[in-house]
């Protein structure tokens, strides 16, 4: 068995490191946890001769959730989705359940990452109940968390908005845990995907999502928009590319104010990192400042909460 490519360590070496757990194998070899997306954590194990191969029923199709966890960084969630994790290894699907408070659908997605309807779940305590007959995964997942608790740098904030909401300000969410946290996701169906714009009508709130670096193989001429910081503070944007001001997305968001309507951004340097798909910085409600032209609509959007000083110096212009 060997480690991905660049290890340079013995087959010794390698089974030492994987006795570790997981938190100090990534620490010790400065390994991103993008391995998690080539194989799980206890298949890296079983690999190495530590362990046999991993049984769970589901290992295939839940073992893509170990590279969502580990992206994972606000507080509130980590812990929530750490207890939920804990009482599925002790097979208490009612605790887990009562662990994911009112957060049960955004739990199922972090988990199966697809809706429920594919797997014949018809509630989410089926899908915890099926979750909690994969052991080894569980514990993979139990030990990713881990090392995502220990590595988050965010503080355990929520913005102020006018619904409830579990969204952490600069935490990191993936396009199906933002449509899941504003509703537009449900147990069933994961709602639209691959689009930057999600609009929620029911909560008269828009969330916008922003891929700063953008490349002509993963992007279309038409969707390569002008998206970037100007200071920590203002932030230019441009809509889909046949948004007119007097259509009724148009009005929505440059009179968002008077239209009773919220605004939210989220945004990411990159697509994708390492063949994974980097998931998207929660930025918090923004205002316009200022709008001009259409198809698209320029916007410069004031933020309720200055842009984390490190995602502004990668990504503002002539920086």
């Amino acid at each position: 068995m060997c480690l991905p490519q660049g290890a340079g360590v013995s087959a010794t070496q390698q089974m030492g490191l994987f006795q570790r757990p997981a938190a100090n194998f990534v620490r010790y070899h400065d390994y991103e946890p993008v391995l998690l997306k080539q194989e799980s954590w206890s298949g890296w194990k079983a690999r190495s001769g530590l362990r046999l191969a991993p049984t769970d029923p589901d290992h295939e199709q839940l073992k893509s959730s170990l590279i969502r966890m580990a992206s994972v960084n606000g507080p509130r969630e980590l812990a929530r989705l750490r207890s939920v994790t804990n009482q599925l290894l002790t097979g208490d699907v009612d605790g887990a359940l009562v662990a994911a408070e009112n957060f049960e659908v955004a739990t199922h997605y972090r988990f199966w990452g697809r809706g429920g309807r594919q797997r014949q779940f018809p509630t989410v305590r089926d899908s915890l109940a099926r979750i909690a007959q994969n052991p080894a995964l569980l514990a993979d997942a139990a030990e990713v968390l881990e090392w995502a608790a220990e590595e988050s740098r965010v503080s355990p904030m929520t913005t102020a908005l006018p619904f409830a909401c579990p969204l952490e300000l600069h935490a990191r969410y993936g396009s199906l845990d933002i449509s899941a946290a504003l509703g537009l996701a449900t147990l069933d169906r994961s709602g639209q995907t691959g689009v930057g714009v999600l609009h929620a009508p029911v909560l008269n709130a828009y969330a916008m999502l922003i891929t700063f670096q953008k490349t002509e193989r993963e992007f279309s001429p038409s969707t390569m928009y002008a998206d970037y910081p100007i200071s920590r503070e203002l932030f230019h944007w441009e809509s889909q590319s046949n948004t007119s001001q007097a259509s009724p997305t148009g009005q929505n968001i440059i009179r968002h104010q008077q239209r009773g309507y919220t605004i939210l951004l989220f945004a990411r340097d990159v697509k994708q990192r390492n063949g994974a798909t980097v998931p998207f910085t929660y930025l918090g409600p923004a205002d316009v400042e200022r709008y001009e032209s259409e198809r698209p609509i320029k916007v410069v959007y004031r933020l309720r909460h200055p842009i984390p000083a490190e995602m502004f110096e990668t990504n503002r212009r002539g920086g």
